[in-house]
């Protein structure tokens, strides 16, 4: 039995194009004592994946002829793993493939509740996981912080409006155009969302922070990211670098920001990476799902259907034209 899967067929420089990659049949193994194997379903597309492709992340980097990284919900459809049953549903890294063979290792059963299980890769998934984590953790989110996120309408963006929301947090958030301000507003539990496309972010923040902002959580890096450091945090700020999709599609870093207003306001830098945090994946799921079931929780998805869909649908994350979580379904269900 045979299965596809996505290939690198040119390393992207700048934006990927669609000539970057293509997609091959490969042939299914079978799953050896402790496996599984398990068909996919659906494939989140992440910015991560991205900044992988150039050797600027702590996963493996992919070459050509390599297959990207993806998470997945998946099915599982032989097992010789007890732990693991013939129609299990699970989250798993299976990368953009058809189909995947995992020992466990890493993989995590679909809990969500009266939620669709797309969520499992959403505001229940990594996504929300992060903004928690993060939150509740390193930034010490406090009732009253002064919370600036920036990508406010995205997967984890808006996960952090609405979690700090609902811990008695004020959030400003930046966006890229119009319509996503509008949804973060209405949906991030955002008071407030700076247009990085339009607005004078520096004038922005001085009007919307006087003080300072407590906690500054950065899903792009870049302009925002300099402007910020340099003259908008409070003191004693936490500063949570969970992204940088603007240097994504670069060949090369940019040049690091200018770090003296870092000391004046004794604020404190963190280096975020959600997998260092498994210990609170119970507490976040249990909070999470209850703040489902009780409405306090909004989401947006940009799915679409079929492998072959897969590098535009990843190019246009790329571009900053997606709108909501990146999913693209691989088979009925």
């Amino acid at each position: 039995m045979n299965g596809e899967r996505v290939v690198i067929k040119k390393i992207p420089s700048g934006i990927p194009k669609e000539s970057d990659f293509e997609i091959l049949d490969f042939e299914i193994e079978e799953p050896e004592d402790g496996e599984f194997l398990a068909e996919t379903i659906y494939l989140a597309l992440d910015p991560y994946i991205r900044v992988t492709m150039v050797g600027r992340h702590f996963f493996t980097t992919p070459g050509q002829g390599d297959m990207p990284r993806g998470s997945t919900i998946s099915r599982v459809i032989k097992s010789r793993n007890p732990d693991f049953n013939i129609g299990d549903l699970v989250v798993m890294e299976s990368g953009m493939q058809s189909h995947a063979i995992s020992d466990g290792t890493d993989v995590h059963s679909v809990r969500t509740g009266s939620a669709p299980i797309t969520t499992a890769l959403g505001i229940l998934g990594m996504p929300g996981f992060t903004a928690y984590s993060a939150l509740l953790g390193p930034a010490r989110l406090q009732p009253d912080d002064l919370v600036l996120v920036s990508a406010a309408s995205g997967a984890v963006g808006s996960m952090v409006g609405q979690i700090a929301s609902i811990h008695k947090a004020q959030v400003i958030g930046i966006a890229g155009g119009k319509k996503k301000c509008q949804w973060a507003m209405s949906n991030a539990s955002l008071d407030a969302c700076i247009d990085r496309k339009k607005d004078d972010i520096d004038k922005k923040l001085s009007e919307l922070s006087k003080n300072g902002v407590d906690v500054f959580f950065d899903n792009t890096g870049g302009d925002i990211q300099n402007i910020v450091l340099s003259k908008h945090l409070a003191l004693n700020s936490r500063v949570i670098l969970s992204g940088m999709i603007s240097q994504y599609n670069s060949d090369k870093p940019p040049s690091g920001p200018n770090l003296g207003n870092i000391c004046k306001q004794r604020a404190t830098i963190f280096g975020f990476v959600v997998y260092d945090f498994e210990d609170m994946r119970e507490s976040f799921l249990k909070d999470a799902l209850t703040w489902y079931e009780k409405g306090l929780l909004n989401y947006t998805e940009d799915l679409v259907f079929g492998i072959e869909k897969t590098p535009a649908h990843f190019i246009k994350l790329m571009k900053g034209e997606n709108f909501g979580k990146t999913i693209v379904q691989f088979v009925d269900f």
